[in-house]
């Protein structure tokens, strides 16, 4: 029989983040903590979570997967205190909404200068 030190040190602890839709509701961040076996992966930490949908939606590409924002895939390997992010695609491309928004400021103010011609 193993002692607990042997075991919890042949574990990591890692934290799966998403957004969950609440329909009507505001939409809601959703933390749930999680053991592995030292040697676990993405698709090892989403099958060990309580919500199954989140493996079927990262598999048919409406999620995406990043461990502390940067890109990974289900084979990346975890290691102990990673924060796994799921993802939705972006709607809107940052940059042209940041153009659509500077273009209405100026309209309000009345600043010829920077107005397309």
């Amino acid at each position: 029989m193993s002692s607990p030190a042997v075991s919890r040190a042949a574990t990591i602890e890692v934290e799966l983040c998403w957004v969950a839709e609440g329909g009507a509701k505001a939409p809601q961040v959703c933390i749930e903590r999680l053991t592995l076996p030292v040697r676990a992966t993405v698709a090892d930490a989403l099958s060990a979570s309580n919500r199954p949908e989140l493996s079927i939606r990262l598999a048919n590409g409406s999620l995406a997967a990043a461990v502390f924002g940067e890109a990974v895939t289900g084979e990346s390997a975890l290691h102990p205190g990673d924060r796994i992010e799921l993802l939705a695609p972006l709607v809107v491309d940052p940059k042209h909404s940041r153009a659509r928004r500077a273009e209405v400021q100026r309209q309000r103010r009345g600043d010829a200068r920077w107005q397309r011609r």
